[in-house]
């Protein structure tokens, strides 16, 4: 019925429009390299069904000129089908400086935004042309000139040159200020950036002359008027003049200082039934009788924004009409709430992913083009991008659009190395040396999938691990992952050898932004193999079981952060039930659950807890090798496996655990190093065994121990220092107060 209205309305007003107007019936898009089909026609907005006019067509072809990701764009409509023909943008393989005498490369390339492998753009190198030329103007050399130049190489990439013609400083003799009475010069001049020139800034540049740096100080000056009762403070004239046969400025100020002021009448009016004038009121600093401020005026809209922000009103618009009583010095102040305009996501624009494909990065997004400006989406797509870990830094802002009531929403992500080489190692006097290594990629092939091979080698085992997954199944929230593994332990401590070797599959999926499920499946053979030495209650766990179990985890994540958090919780409940199949029965059940809270400025504490149960039914006893051990990693300080229930001189492990972790992280002020310290306290036990002959001392045995773990995110990788030493233990138990890892990432 739609189309039959549109068409009829071609028809009628056939004479302002072309006569081979006619509908989309298929989309070809070639030419495409690194961007996404669904980008193309995002930015387009055309798709099919919809109608064609050649007006359209140019429309679409300035819109996706506009994104700046394409070099040359061609559209052609026949016969229903319509062909949009686009070039990418070169990539740059490398940016180069060519006479920059007195700022290196690195101070350079600290201030444009484009970078090596990031995509070439005139837009943005005529951007970070302004952007040289004012780091130049900063430093006073005010003539020098910035000419970029490119390099055509193959594989449309390119070379990026910055020729740069440097010039002399142009400096500041003296400042001068006329009608000051209130403020001596002095203290002017002290609230400046820019000085005049003297002895004792021979070797500074605040005495360089930059004409954008005085118009931030007559802000300043201007402000501190302001600030301190002078609301009506203004500049009558200021002059920067060249003296004459030197490369030197002399600056000359005149103001006009007003009169004292102090507030009046403070009330706030608003049309809104939802907000409490009388609560918005308590929350405001400005108070009759105090002196005029206008930082004051400005931190109370901030806070009536959050305030309001808080009841639903996300676009609330907020004017002061400041009414002067000049015969009695006061300002009466009145804060004007009103609703402001709906706005609207016009583009969402993605920039920095030059291995990341933009489809991987939108699928994060809870904000899409057309919907409803929300400042709440917004921070929650950028956390949800940043969780990815992809990047190193994620940052959105917003640019107007054309329409009033349309914004673009720009994505700058800057890529980091998600490949990671781990190599760890360990030793104690009792299980000798150790060593893990293991190969990690985080985005294989820049599609967000997850790659991982993982080996640990030592006298007491060996274990191999190789996994895949896929978080977002045909593009959709739905968790897949098969992984491979196998694993042989012959540890001194214990009178028997284990071996396992299966494969696993899993399932999971969302029930919430918060809370997750995640369904799965294992089958391995288990092998335990008793020592001659081994006890009664080892020789009858031992021997061959295929193992086959279906299991299920429920998490909920409520942290601020997946990465760094400093605020919020999670909870992991997991189970797994052996049996359906098989000819092992038993169930395995744990809870893991983590809180953390912001201390300080610097300290940020987390408490965590872990305990679990393992039972046996169908008159079966669990195997051996499923049974929970403690230390290591889990209740440091402590040797691996070496903690619990004894038969002879074995460690069985446990069928119940409890750990609690106190934790305290503490960012070093370390510059250049990103090092963080945690102190913590562990204490935790594992203990029981399905004893029916009641021949084994499995009774609860409480440990403890306290330490510092020292994490440094070093350029090859992370570093990973762990000092422990156990306060509380068993005359049994195994220590272990040492133990590192190093990572590299590729």
């Amino acid at each position: 019925m739609n189309k039959i209205f549109l068409i009829l309305l071609l028809i009628i007003f056939g004479n302002s429009i072309y006569a081979n107007d006619f509908f989309i019936d298929d989309i070809n898009i070639s030419g495409l390299e690194r961007i996404e089909r669904e980008t193309v026609i995002s930015y387009s907005k055309l798709d099919i069904d919809d109608p064609y006019t050649n007006e359209i067509g140019n429309i679409a072809l300035k819109r996706l000129y506009d994104t700046d990701l394409f070099s040359d764009v061609k559209i052609e409509f026949i016969d229903g089908l319509l062909n949009i023909t686009v070039r990418e943008n070169p990539t740059i393989n490398l940016i180069k400086f060519i006479g920059n005498n007195k700022n290196n490369d690195a101070d350079l390339i600290s201030e444009i935004s484009l970078r090596d492998r990031s995509i070439y753009s005139r837009s943005k190198v005529k951007k970070d042309v302004k952007k040289l030329l004012s780091l130049y103007q900063r430093s006073g050399r005010l003539s020098t000139e910035v000419i970029p130049k490119v390099e055509t190489l193959n594989d449309n990439r390119v070379n990026l040159i910055f020729e740069i013609n440097e010039s002399d400083i142009v400096s500041v003799s003296r400042i001068t200020f006329i009608g000051n009475k209130i403020f001596t010069s002095r203290e002017l001049r002290d609230v400046m950036k820019t000085k005049s020139s003297s002895l004792f800034r021979f070797f500074s540049s605040s005495n360089n002359y930059d004409p954008d740096k005085l118009e931030y100080d007559k802000i300043l000056i201007s402000n501190l008027y302001k600030n301190s009762g002078y609301p009506n403070f203004t500049f009558k004239s200021s002059i920067a003049q060249l003296i004459p046969n030197k490369n030197q400025f002399e600056i000359i100020m005149t103001v006009d200082e007003g009169d004292l002021y102090e507030f009046g009448e403070v009330k706030i009016e608003s049309k809104f039934k939802k907000l409490n004038d009388s609560f918005l009121m308590q929350s405001l600093s400005v108070k009759t009788g105090d002196l005029y401020n206008a930082d004051i005026i400005n931190d109370d809209i901030a806070k009536i924004k959050d305030s309001a922000s808080t009841y639903g009103y996300s676009f609330i618009q907020i004017k002061t009409d400041k009414i002067f009583d000049h015969e009695n010095k006061i300002v009466n102040v009145a804060y004007l709430l009103d609703e402001g305009p709906k706005v609207y996501i016009n583009k969402i624009i993605i920039n920095g992913n030059t291995r990341t494909t933009d489809k991987v990065i939108r699928r994060q997004l809870s904000i899409s083009e057309g919907d409803s400006y929300s400042k709440y989406l917004i921070n929650l797509s950028k956390n949800k991008i940043q969780s990815l870990q992809f990047f190193s830094n994620v940052d959105v802002t917003e640019e107007k659009d054309e329409a009033y009531d349309k914004v673009n929403l720009i994505i700058d992500v800057e890529e980091k190395n998600t490949g990671e080489a781990t190599i760890g190692a360990g030793y104690s006097s009792v299980s000798k040396a150790n060593l893990q290594l293991g190969i990690t990629e985080q985005n294989f092939l820049g599609k967000g999938q997850q790659l991982k091979f993982q080996s640990s080698f030592g006298e007491e085992f060996t274990a191999y691990d190789i996994s895949f997954a896929e978080p977002h199944l045909y593009g959709r929230d739905l968790y897949v992952k098969g992984d491979l593994y196998s694993e042989l332990q012959d540890s001194e401590s214990v009178n028997y050898e284990t071996e396992k070797i299966g494969l696993g599959f899993s399932f999971g999926f969302p029930l919430s932004y918060n809370n997750r499920i995640l369904t799965k499946y294992s089958i391995f053979n288990d092998k335990t193999t008793a020592d001659s030495d081994a006890t009664s209650y080892e020789k009858m766990l031992a021997g061959t079981s295929t193992v086959s179990s279906f299991g299920y985890s429920f998490s909920s994540d409520k942290r601020n952060s997946p990465y760094k958090p400093s605020a919020g919780y999670k909870y992991v409940l997991q189970q797994d039930i052996a049996g359906i199949g098989g000819d092992s029965f038993f169930i395995k059940s744990t809870y893991d659950h983590t809180y953390y809270k912001r201390l300080s400025k610097s300290f940020i504490g987390s408490l965590k807890l872990n305990f679990g149960h393992l039972n046996g039914y169908n008159n079966k006893y669990a195997p051996i090798s499923s049974y929970f051990n403690l230390g290591g990693n889990r209740l440091r300080g402590f040797q691996s496996q070496r903690v619990g229930p004894k038969t002879g001189n074995s460690y069985t492990g446990g069928q119940y655990f409890y750990l609690l972790s106190t934790e305290t992280n503490i960012d070093l002020p370390i510059e250049n190093f990103d090092i963080t310290s945690t102190l913590f306290f562990d204490v935790g036990s594992v203990w029981g065994l399905d004893d029916r002959f009641g021949s084994i001392d499995d009774e609860h045995q409480l440990r403890s121990s306290l330490g510092l773990n020292i994490m440094w995110d070093s350029a090859i990788g992370p570093i990973n220092f762990i000092f422990a030493q156990p306060i509380q233990k068993q005359e049994t138990d195994e220590t272990d107060t040492f133990y590192f890892d190093i990572g590299y990432n590729f």
